[in-house]
């Protein structure tokens, strides 16, 4: 095998405008240029006020002139962190609020293997499993990772397991959650806090707790330079369960960062975020100029469900003077994955009923679609895209109220 590895591709996403925009003879709509100009007017505040966050923990980490620099980055504290929790544990509970817990989520289920968890430890890379638990859960759905921790092989890795809180966890179930895992399930449980990031380690004995912050007490509150712009998108709470499970954070970061860019620089009719930010406004100018800003309502693949509950947990609402009749109303945008990471029906001729790329296709249609989001594959960099685009044009569509 050549210890060259090639590096994955990094192609952009593409943001389809609403079929109504264009006429027949390849005008514009003037509605739809004069919501893009009032979007560029914003566009450099809002640039500026989302930061660059993700870029700087980029920099920062990829100081290669010293070792030591790239040491005390926010990045490499994150990843050393993930990498003695996998070398320490084989199960991790993640509990987090809503949209903290949707976030853990979508980056496992569409970065990582489906059946993640079922796989023995050596088909998972030596990454534990992860089980993730929010307000949405209940009392059985705690006690049934209660159950699966008990230890049962007698080794002492596989036997041991680990906690990781995301965000503040303010509501009161997850509270609980922290307080049972954390006080009462094994006296052995060792916290290392941070901003945004909480992680406690169970195992058999003391002696072998491996996860630590340096220099810092167990029992201290630390605040190092942990990112905490990006509305909690690109921080510990999301990249700590991520590197954990083995998603390139890195990747992710990289693809958000390009997006950011992108943001700043293309041309308002070539820039996805927006386009993304005019369509509600644009719609509402055809269907009533007084009412409000219609939500958009996302239709991802079906394994993305967490995309769906960050989305309406985390994007700013509709601001409060708009018309609640006009508000409730939803527009629908699909979005589109162009290539599987696998491909096991590939063998099938096109057009046949068991052909995975037909039914996907038939399944994400909606007549009643506004715009489309087209990503090229589904992996971390675009995924880091689709994240950072959405964020940035909420923002952007709310400065536009």
């Amino acid at each position: 095998m050549s210890v060259l590895r090639p590096r994955p591709p990094t192609d952009p996403i593409e943001h389809q405008i609403p079929p109504g925009v264009l006429s027949a003879d390849g005008a514009i709509d003037a509605c739809w240029e004069s919501w893009l100009a009032r979007a560029e007017k914003v566009r450099g505040a809002v640039a500026s006020a989302s930061g660059t966050a993700t870029e700087a923990m980029l920099r920062a980490y990829g100081t290669t002139g010293s070792q030591a620099c790239r040491r005390d980055s926010a990045l490499f504290g994150i990843l050393d962190v993930a990498r003695q929790l996998r070398e320490s544990v084989d199960r991790v509970v993640v509990v987090g609020d809503r949209a903290d817990r949707a976030l853990v989520d979508l980056l496992l289920s569409t970065c990582c293997h489906p059946h993640h968890d079922d796989l023995p430890r050596h088909e998972r890379g030596g990454r534990p499993r992860l089980w993730t638990l929010g307000p949405d859960d209940d009392d059985d759905d705690v006690q049934g990772i209660l159950d699966c921790l008990v230890p049962r092989t007698g080794d002492r890795l596989l036997d041991a397991w680990g906690l990781v809180q995301v965000g503040p966890c303010r509501e009161a179930f997850t509270q609980e959650c922290v307080r049972l895992f954390a006080e009462g399930a094994d006296p052995t449980v060792r916290h290392v806090a941070a901003p945004a990031m909480v992680v406690a380690a169970a195992v058999d004995r003391p002696s072998h707790i491996g996860v630590s912050v340096p220099a810092v007490a167990s029992d201290a509150s630390i605040t190092p330079p942990l990112p905490q712009e990006n509305d909690g998108v690109f921080t510990a709470a999301s990249l700590l369960p991520a590197a954990i499970a083995g998603i390139d954070v890195v990747r992710l970061l990289e693809g958000a960062a390009a997006m950011a860019r992108r943001f700043r620089e293309a041309p308002a009719e070539a820039n996805p975020v927006v386009s993304l930010a005019v369509v509600g406004h644009w719609l509402t100018a055809a269907a009533d100029p007084r009412g409000g800003v219609p939500r958009r309502r996302l239709l991802p693949p079906p394994r993305w469900r967490g995309l769906v509950e960050w989305q309406a947990a985390r994007i700013t609402p509709p601001a409060p003077h708009s018309s609640p009749a006009i508000v409730e109303a939803r527009f629908t945008t699909p979005i589109t994955v162009a290539e599987c990471r696998r491909a096991p029906f590939a063998t099938i001729p096109r057009g046949s009923p068991g052909r995975t790329a037909d039914r996907r296709g038939a399944r994400q249609a909606s007549p009643t679609a506004a715009d489309r989001l087209l990503l090229p594959r589904c992996d971390e960099h675009t995924l880091g895209q689709l994240l950072e685009a959405l964020r940035l044009a909420a923002a952007v569509e709310a400065s536009l109220d």
